[in-house]
Formats: C-alpha cells, structure tokens, sequence
C-alpha cells in the first residue's frame, strides 16, 4: 500500500467517527425535558395568606400561580407539574403571631422544609426553589 492509500483510510476512519461522535451528541441535546412533580403543603397555629409565584422558562415574567387565605385549623395544598429551570417563589404571610409548617417536594423527594416556625405579627416567610 501506498502512503498516499494509508492516508485516505485514516481520513475515512476519522470521518466515521466524527459522524457518530456527532450524532450521539445532537441526541442527548434534543432528550425530552423531564417534568417535576411540585407538592406544597403548609398548615399553621392561627389563619395565614399562602401565595405561590412561578417562572417557567418560556414566559418572560413571574405568574401568581395560587393565592389562599388560609383559615385557622386549615392547612394549604398545591401540586403541579413544571420543567427543569423553572422557579417557584412560595409567601406565606401572617398578620399576627404564629407557628408555621410548611414542605416543598420534588418528585416526592422534600426540597425545603421548616417545623413549627415562630413568625411575629405582619411577617412573611418567602421560600424560594428552581428546578434542577
């Protein structure tokens, strides 16, 4: 064989695996976004304002998603479905003392959480969380 023939069989093998190298890299580009199931769950001692905002990554400002007054004795429950890189901004509000519980899940795994949290009058606790 000829040095020139060597050369066209590395060009050709080389060409082979740039192909593939190239096409299993615009494959896992063009994978389906997975979704995350998002539970909230707050409850308190006394009546408390549960306001949930969301970002999703198509729109170009923040939506109120959910607004409840919750009364005492009650507790808040939302769950909906978001994508990878979407923000969640949850308020609870309170306009006097009160001892708050609240839980954010991902795909059932808790995400963020407090127990018993002693607020004083006219507070807000904000929790914010972006999907992975």
């Amino acid at each position: 064989m000829t040095q020139y023939s060597h050369m066209k069989k590395i060009a050709g093998t080389a060409l082979i695996l740039i192909s593939i190298l190239t096409l299993s890299c615009s494959k896992k580009n063009d994978a389906q976004q997975q979704s995350h199931t998002i539970k909230i769950t707050a409850s308190s001692s006394n009546e408390f304002t549960a306001v949930l905002t969301t970002q999703i990554t198509t729109a170009t400002s923040p939506v109120t998603t959910d607004s409840k007054t919750i009364a005492k004795g009650s507790a808040y429950a939302y769950t909906g479905t978001f994508n990878e890189g979407d923000q969640l901004s949850f308020d609870l509000k309170s306009d006097v003392t009160n001892s708050i519980t609240y839980a954010i899940y991902d795909n059932e795994t808790i995400v963020a959480q407090a127990s018993d949290k002693e607020v004083a009058t006219h507070t807000t606790i904000t929790v914010g969380y972006d999907i992975p």
